[in-house]
């Protein structure tokens, strides 16, 4: 079989696997879709999984099922999360999923982005999807990165009525955007430096946008609030510049998301006097667990978030280190798929 897996150098490419073999409790999925996530694309972080096959944004038909599996049948379109949580440690009692031992140890075998996928037992049984038989395979790889900003806005202590300032409208913005619509935001700005992405965010999620090449975030931020902020701030890019440009952008009170990953080398130099009098409230969101998978599947199926024209492109597997490249160029670019026959 063939899947996409990167080098000690960063570079992505196609090569060719052995199909895995499943055990007791355990499934074999043939691959339909991955979405690429902006993750992948990081050179720090794909570089600390070189030899590693990607993805984990996608959805497929099961073909085997192991002994003792219960629910599932070959011929079932699901979606596996690639972490499980073992739902029983202090870490899962209180609700952060991504703490526990087993979560972080657990993965799909060999990763998302091949053309067939080892779902372990534990995340077979505790976080996989069955997916609606509406939704298409290319709209159920979203599940995963919306379930990330469900929990995200969880985190956040989202609440209808307030305003939301969406920072980099990469697929994760755009999503965003429109769960804060979907959940009664007051007012939703999306801000970006690419034109084709602004336009995608005014049509479909966004009722206003900020072009940050245009003055700068910090100050078109003021300039669209009236100099109060926003309440909820939803930072995409895992950059100092941007975070520290952003939580001048949040009201006082309000709350200001990290959703992405930094390079361990960033540095944020932060005024605890501002932040106290302000009451800011910083907040990290990383993945996500079996209830905001779950969450996620019922918004999709329910068409309450659209996703399927953020789907900018699709390239099979075979040309996988041309689908990265197109997805490291956001101009006209906002997901990518990789497909499978």
């Amino acid at each position: 079989m063939k899947a996409v897996r990167v080098g000690t150098d960063g570079t992505v490419s196609a090569v060719e696997m052995p199909v895995p073999r499943i055990g007791p409790g355990e499934a074999l999925l043939a691959t339909r879709a991955a979405g690429i996530c902006g993750s992948d694309l990081l050179g720090w972080y794909a570089a600390r999984k070189a030899g590693t096959v990607l993805g984990h944004e996608l959805a497929g038909k099961l073909v085997e099922v192991g002994n003792g599996v219960t629910g599932f049948a070959p011929g079932d379109r699901v979606v596996p999360h690639h972490h499980a949580p073992c739902l029983a440690c202090p870490a899962c009692a209180a609700g952060n999923d991504v703490h526990c031992a087993e979560w972080r140890s657990s993965r799909l075998d060999p990763g998302g982005m091949a053309e067939y996928v080892r779902i372990p037992a534990g995340n077979l049984a505790r976080d996989t999807r069955k997916v609606p038989p509406h939704l298409s395979d290319e709209e159920a790889t979203f599940v995963e990165p919306l379930a990330t900003v469900v929990k995200a806005f969880r985190r956040g202590g989202f609440q209808s009525g307030q305003s939301v300032l969406a920072v980099g409208m990469g697929s994760m913005g755009h999503l965003a955007a429109r769960l804060a619509r979907a959940r009664g935001a007051s007012r939703v700005v999306g801000a970006d430096r690419v034109a084709s992405r602004l336009r995608l965010a005014e049509r479909s999620g966004s009722a206003e946008t900020l072009d940050v090449s245009q003055g700068g975030l910090e100050e078109g931020a003021r300039r669209l609030s009236g100099g109060e902020g926003f309440d909820f701030v939803f930072v995409g890019p895992g950059k100092s510049e941007v975070i520290w440009e952003a939580l001048a952008a949040v009201a006082p009170g309000g709350t200001l998301l990290l959703f992405t990953m930094a390079a361990p080398e960033e540095r944020l130099t932060l005024s605890p006097h501002d932040l106290y009098f302000r009451e800011v409230n910083l907040v990290p969101s990383y993945s996500c667990g079996p209830g905001d998978t779950l969450t996620a599947v019922e918004l999709l199926s329910a068409g309450v978030v659209a996703v399927a024209d953020l789907i900018t492109h699709r390239f099979p597997v075979a040309r996988a280190r041309e689908a990265f490249a197109r997805a490291a160029d956001p101009s006209g670019s906002v997901k990518v798929l990789i497909t499978f026959p």
